[in-house]
């Protein structure tokens, strides 16, 4: 600490040093308070001060915070004394429990509990009494060092000022690996990952890898580094409402580790804490709070425990697992993740070998897969385990598909909750009363639609554990097929909490509730007639698909003629005129549209798409990972709407060089497209030249931060000079150097008018000899006071005019970087105000508070 002192003040040292000096002087607390009253630099107020805090951690922390207030003279006594201390001898790190009895006793037993919990496979239709073991079951991980659609957004993206460290996307590397080499070097990484983040679309196998990790490490098979791992879902920390601790937290499912959890915390580089189903939180979007906690007996809020254990606060040589969806990815404190996982589900053949197990029977097992491979949509949606075993289980029980082949999601659940119909309907004992049908499916119907009901409130809710009083509901044959019912021990009483199956499940229950009710869709989807999928937030966008898919025509007539349900004609075409009216403006304006698009798909009607035909056609399909089903709702729409593509926005979807080939004949048709943030290696370089080649139309593509350098350039220059109609190229944050662009001198002025490479291996003086050879400033290495950025930011702001509040905060996050505020220009003061203004009238009709908050925190650093 001395040597840091020398080129700054010790009190801007211990600012600069804060988070280790809490780490490495919690231990000497009590020795530096009596040597700073004996210094006389505290008083004994202050000692009481420090003293009131919980733990040492905390103690450090007011500590620093009182220092800070008495100066400098006051901080150089501190550096001083903490420059003589010396690591205590109690303080043991990494005790060897195996020469513990005791402990190993403790460990023993508690692998013995993880195993009696995991050793058996629980699936959404499992019958009571079947196991299903966890041997061979498949789980595809693919380790990305980086993450594609926020941190890099989040710190250098289209930030203005200073040269930044463009490049972090370079490193992100891909490969499959194991689900045991999630905590090794394996990973890549020069030290091992401590919090890892795992994510995933719905139904990918989240939970089953977690299960799968808790079952390898209870039979001693895999991650031996560890001697406990505490498994926790926020699907039960949604029941808790009150302040707790994380030593109640543990112990709720943890009882028998009551008497050696002190021991196992301390030892916490042993152990492992696995966090499940973060988008299923209720108060997911209040976990970025500045409130932290450092004591295992510190009472306070789920979501400040989760921020506190995710940042290393609270257990900060522990390892952490979490597991969500993508959409509530944004949420979690990611500048504490050393490691971002997407989980890929199936492939072809794993569906194929997922079909043999399910059926036992090879012959059968065949035929069925033959059905599914000749329907290309169901193929695809089979990658995902939870919805091939829906299919799996339709064909099983129905023994073969409808005469109309499933075409989308919904058409699989919805098959799938007829098949189920059909056989709770054929176990009954039919009555001879000749009314006994008709009273029969009236029954079914009122109990599905009080389902559905529930299955709503408690989505809208952000609830998925709850009770019920509805013993009509609850005490159904069919209903206990989609819920599970779990007892849980109450104060003086044991209660039964319920929960669908699998969060899809529920998703699909209360669109059915919308879709089938009696009550028009303003009462579920908005006030009044202003209801639309815009107005949704993110976590409805599985339910807006399902919604779409039920008052489609081919799903209404299949549900009438199974089930005896009508829906009112008006419902249906009051749905599709908000549907044709939304994405017609989305894509005139360039809105995000990627909602709207599988909304379209689900209605599979291709009359519909015909009266959408936008006066001009932008597909914003920016900063979301795009899976293969959203390509085929991209290709589904595009292929019915045949006109000139004024822009195709492809900015941070993770978008691959298969990606690119298979929207190929798609961007043929653009106009601008931009391909920015995304990693594109020499096969997707070479796709993108294949498109310039051919395409008659494409004037304008953007390449930003997609880690290209001379030699992918060299080959789009070649292609460019076939066609010689692309004016614009932006090549922000790459390896391009002087002698990258300098062979694009003949392209310029004619074709190529303008190309921008900020932040790239150019110098400003490098540039003035390319533009000398012509008029005009075409090659752009740094910002200036040219007219162009003003065309820029006007295409920010309109960028931002059109985003939901949520996906403003997302877009933001890459323009408002306070370090990166001091540019001086007069376009640049304009813009922040422009935006500043924008910001403000959002904030005051924004309902949802952590969003609200979020967009004060940005108006405040634009203002400044």
């Amino acid at each position: 600490m001395a040597q840091a002192t020398t080129s700054m003040s010790c009190l801007q040292t211990l600012k600069e040093l804060r988070v280790s000096l809490v780490d490495k002087l919690e231990w000497h607390i009590d020795s530096l308070v009596d040597l700073l009253i004996a210094k006389e630099v505290f008083s004994r107020d202050d000692r009481e001060e420090v003293l009131h805090e919980k733990g040492p951690r905390g103690k450090i922390r007011k500590v620093l915070d009182i220092l800070d207030c008495k100066g400098e003279d006051a901080a150089r006594v501190f550096v001083s004394a903490c420059s003589h201390l010396k690591e205590p001898a109690f303080k043991i790190v990494d005790q060897p429990w195996d020469q513990t009895t005791d402990i190993q006793r403790v460990i023993a037993k508690h692998k013995a509990v993880l195993k009696r919990r995991s050793e058996s496979l629980l699936y959404y239709n499992t019958r009571h009494g079947e196991k299903i073991p966890f041997s061979e079951h498949y789980v595809n991980l693919l380790i990305v060092k980086g993450h594609h659609s926020l941190e890099i957004k989040r710190h250098e993206v289209l930030s203005f000022g200073q040269q930044r460290i463009s490049l972090q996307q370079k490193a992100s590397e891909k490969k499959l690996v194991n689900p045991a080499q999630l905590f090794s070097s394996e990973t890549g990484k020069q030290q091992q990952a401590k919090r890892i983040l795992v994510t995933g679309v719905a139904g990918i196998g989240k939970t089953i890898l977690v299960q799968k990790i808790l079952c390898d490490f209870s039979n001693g098979k895999e991650y031996t580094s560890f001697d406990f791992i505490i498994h926790l879902t926020f699907r039960d920390l949604n029941l808790i409402s009150k302040p707790v601790s994380l030593r109640e937290l543990i112990l709720r499912k943890n009882g028998h580790l009551a008497k050696h959890l002190d021991t196992i915390t301390e030892n916490d580089t042993k152990l492992l804490i696995i966090l499940d189903g973060f988008d299923e939180f209720k108060h997911y979007r209040g976990c970025d709070a500045d409130v932290f906690f450092t004591e295992l007996d510190e009472e306070g809020e789920v979501a400040e425990l989760f921020s506190s254990i995710m940042l290393g606060e609270l257990l900060p040589g522990a390892s952490v697992l979490v597991t969500s969806r993508p959409m509530a990815v944004g949420y979690i404190p990611v500048r504490a993740v050393d490691c971002f996982v997407v989980i890929t589900g199936f492939s072809t053949v794993e569906i194929h070998d997922y079909f043999q197990r399910f059926f036992q029977d090879q012959e059968m097992a065949t035929r069925m897969f033959s059905i599914v491979v000749e329907n290309e949509l169901m193929l695809t949606l089979c990658y995902i385990p939870a919805f091939c075993h829906i299919v799996c289980s339709i064909l099983k029980d129905s023994n073969c598909l409808s005469t109309a082949s499933p075409r989308t999601m919904t058409d699989i659940y919805v098959q799938y909750l007829l098949a189920l119909v059909k056989s709770h309907m054929k176990n009954r004992v039919e009555s001879p009363n000749i009314n006994s049908g008709t009273l029969e499916q009236e029954h079914l119907q009122n109990v599905l639609l009080k389902l559905g009901r529930l299955a709503y409130q408690k989505l809208m809710n952000r609830e998925t554990l709850f009770y019920s009083n509805d013993d009509e509901v609850m005490n159904c044959a069919i209903v206990s097929t989609f819920l599970d019912k779990t007892p849980i021990q109450e104060p003086g009483c044991t209660e039964d909490v319920y929960s669908f199956t699998h969060l899809t499940i529920q998703e699909f229950f209360a669109a059915f509730y919308s879709a089938m009710a009696d009550v028009p869709l303003s009462e579920t989807l908005g006030s009044g007639t202003e209801y639309s999928t815009e107005s949704m937030s993110g976590n409805l966008d599985l339910f807006s698909r399902f919604l779409s898919g039920l008052l489609s025509k081919r799903n209404q007539e299949l549900l009438s003629r199974n089930i005896g349900f009508r829906v009112q004609e008006d419902k249906m075409q009051s749905y599709r005129m908000r549907l044709v009216s939304d994405t017609r403006t989305s894509c005139e304006n360039g809105a995000y549209i990627l909602t709207h698009l599988h909304c379209v798909l689900e209605q599979q009607d291709d009359v519909l798409i015909q009266e959408i035909q936008p006066q001009s056609l932008r597909i914003n399909l920016s900063d979301v990972t795009l899976s293969i089903m959203d390509h085929n709702a991209v290709k589904y729409f595009l292929s019915g709407i045949q006109m000139t593509i004024l822009e195709l926005d492809l900015t941070g979807t993770n978008t691959c060089a298969k990606a690119l080939k298979e929207l190929q004949p798609y961007l043929l048709r653009c106009e601008k497209l931009w391909l920015g943030e995304n990693s594109l290696d020499m096969e997707a370089v070479n796709v993108v030249a294949n498109v310039l080649e051919v395409s008659d139309t494409l004037k304008q593509i953007g390449l930003g931060w997609t880690d290209i350098g001379d030699e992918e350039l060299f080959i789009l220059t070649n292609a460019i000079k076939v066609k010689q109609i692309l004016s614009e190229m932006w090549m922000e944050g790459n390896r391009i150097s002087f002698a990258g662009l300098s062979i694009l001198s003949d392209l310029t002025p004619c074709p190529l008018s303008r190309v921008v490479a900020i932040w790239n291996n150019v110098r400003d003086d490098e540039a003035e000899r390319l533009n000398s050879a012509h008029r005009g400033q075409t090659f752009i290495v740094s910002f200036t006071d040219d007219s162009m950025w003003e065309g820029w930011t006007q295409w920010v702001l309109q960028r931002c005019e059109v985003s939901s509040s949520e996906k403003l905060v997302t877009f933001l996050q890459k323009v408002c970087d306070v370090s990166l505020c001091g540019l001086e220009s007069a376009w640049a003061r304009t813009f922040y105000v422009s935006l500043s203004q924008l910001i403000r009238t959002r904030i005051e009709w924004c309902s949802e508070e952590d969003v609200q908050r979020k967009l004060e925190k940005f108006e405040a650093i634009l203002t400044f």
